[in-house]
Order: structure tokens, then sequence, then C-alpha cells
């Protein structure tokens, strides 16, 4: 199994389809709507972009990933996948409610929080990572519940936040998309050392997906990933690294949406609390998530995105320089 030539299919099938998706969603007038009260910009610039785009780089993924599992039976592969496969739904889901309201709310997000509750405590259940391995015999027998049942609080905690950090990532052009490959590719290395040559598989198939996906995702936007592709992102990003026990290792490699995901609960908090307390709305941001305050900051769309692209590589680059090190 030579993970370089799936990811290089994965790459040329994304390039392969780009073209007919786009024209696909731009006839069916699947239109990304955007917030009233959002930069003013986006809605002059990129009224009239489709959305739901990531299905170019969800179909060469998923297609190319069964495919290695049929020839490995890899069981971390296959949930992996599943967990792409759910999110793609979900957001899937989402962006059409938005397109049919013609606003930018969607499902309630209630729901999604919900539908991610049963994924992570499906990828817990079945991934064995915990639940049925690992309990130290030695601890009273009155912990074994409390220690099962944090478990599937805190899968919870680390798939729904990475799906929902990359979603709040996804808001300029190209943006997600850099930040999942550089993320995917961190992962990638982290996993070679450890021996997970199926994972590292998954990952290179991602990346190489997305970047055929960037071509046309790049500013100006051609098509936008939606919901459709920055949950799934998110989704398999989490449980890839949750089922390698290697989530702490995302708040370093996706760093920026962790940044990103921090500026909206700061955003709300501060505006919540100040209401309550000074009678006033006080915000610390001009507006969250974190790009869109650099954006009405007067810095230009591209250079908030290369400026977040080079600081995660940047990041990411120092942490593994540090790890050599230390090894």
């Amino acid at each position: 199994m030579n993970p370089y030539i799936y990811s290089s299919l994965a790459f040329v099938l994304a390039i392969l389809i780009a073209r007919p998706i786009i024209n696909f969603l731009t006839r069916i007038k699947s239109i990304q709507s955007f917030r009233e009260q959002g930069p003013q910009s986006h809605i002059r610039q990129k009224s009239g972009t489709p959305t739901m785009g990531g299905w170019i780089f969800l179909i060469p993924i998923l297609l190319i990933g069964f495919l290695v599992y049929l020839q490995t039976h890899s069981k971390a592969l296959l949930i992996g996948l599943i967990a792409i496969l759910i999110g793609a739904l979900m957001g899937a889901v989402d962006d059409t409610a938005k397109i049919m309201q013609a606003n930018y709310k969607g499902i309630d997000s209630r729901l999604k929080l919900f539908i991610q509750l049963l994924t992570s405590s499906g990828i817990t259940y079945f991934s064995e990572r915990y639940l049925f391995a690992g309990i130290n015999p030695e601890l009273p027998e009155w912990m074994s519940p409390v220690l099962i049942l944090f478990e599937f609080v805190w899968a919870f905690f680390v798939i729904a936040g990475t799906s929902n950090a990359i979603n709040l990532s996804d808001g300029l052009d190209g943006l997600a998309t850099i930040l999942s490959i550089l993320a995917y590719g961190a992962l990638a290395v982290i996993l070679w050392t450890t021996g997970d040559f199926y994972s590292v598989t998954l990952c290179l198939i991602v990346c190489s997906g997305l970047a055929g996906f960037l071509f046309f995702n790049f500013k100006p936007a051609k098509i936008f990933m939606g919901d459709t592709g920055s949950l799934a992102l998110g989704m398999g990003l989490g449980c890839i690294a949750y089922l390698n026990k290697l989530e702490w290792y995302l708040l370093v490699i996706a760093l920026v949406p962790v940044l990103e995901t921090i500026s909206v609960m700061l955003q709300v908090a501060s505006s919540q609390l100040s209401r309550r307390i000074l009678g006033k709305d006080l915000r610390p941001f001009k507006m969250a998530p974190l790009h869109h305050h650099f954006e009405l900051c007067g810095i230009p769309e591209l250079i908030v995105v290369l400026g977040f692209s080079f600081f995660q590589l940047l990041v990411t680059i120092i942490f593994f320089t540090l790890q050599l090190k230390v090894s």
C-alpha cells in the first residue's frame, strides 16, 4: 500500500470533478448566504458564489479512503471515514437549510451538538479506546463507570470542538482549506512516527483532495466548501487525533482554529456579562471569529489568509523542531 499513489489519485480526482460540481451548484442556485451584521465587503464581493463545494474534496476522500479500507480492513481508518461522512451529511443539511431559508442560520445549533454527541459516543464505543481496555484493575469498582462516562464526555469535547473550530475558521477564501491541509499534514507526520500508516494514508488523502480544491477556493473563490466541507474536516481531524490519543497535539497543529473558537467565546461572554453587569454591550473584538476582526481593522482579506496560514505553519515548524531536539 503506497500512500502517495492514493493521495495523488485524490488530488487528480478533485481537479477533474471540480468544474462539473461548480457548474451544477451554480445551476441549482446553491448560493452562500451572509450575515447581515457581517463584513459588508463579503456581501458585495462574494454574493452569487456557490456553496456546498466541500463535495469536491469529500468525494475523492470517501471513495479512495473506502478503497484503501477494502484492502487493509483498518478499523481506525473506517471509523475516521465514517466520522467525515457524518460531518459531511450534517453540513449538507445545514447548508441546504441556509439556502432554502435564504439566511445564515441553518439548522438549530442544539441539533448539531446532538448529532456530534451521538457520533463521538459511537466512535468511543466502537473504537474501544478506553471503554473495554486499559482500566486499571487496582482502582475501586465504583471508579470504572465514572472513568467510562468521562471518556464519552472527553470524546465529545474533542471531536465536536474540533469540528466546530474548523467550521468557525471557514470565513475567508482559502483559509479553512489551508489550515486543514496544515493540520492533517502535521497529524500525518506525527502518526508516521507512531507507526499507524493507515491513518497516515487517510490524512494524506485528505491533504491532496484539499490541495485540488484550493485551486478553486483561493481568492477570488469560485466555490465555498460550506458547512458540508468544514464540519466534515473538523469531525475527521478530531476523530483521528482522538483514536490515536493525540488530541492534545490539536492545540498546536490547529492553533489558529482554536484561537478562532476562543475569540467567539470571549465575544459572546463579554457581550452578555457586560450587558448584565454594566448595562453596556462591550466586546473585545470588532467582530468574531478573529479573522473578521482583522478584516474590519482594514487588513485585506488575502493578507489575513496568508498571515493566519503562515502563523500556523510557523507554530507547527517550531513545535516539530522542539520535538526533534527533545528526542
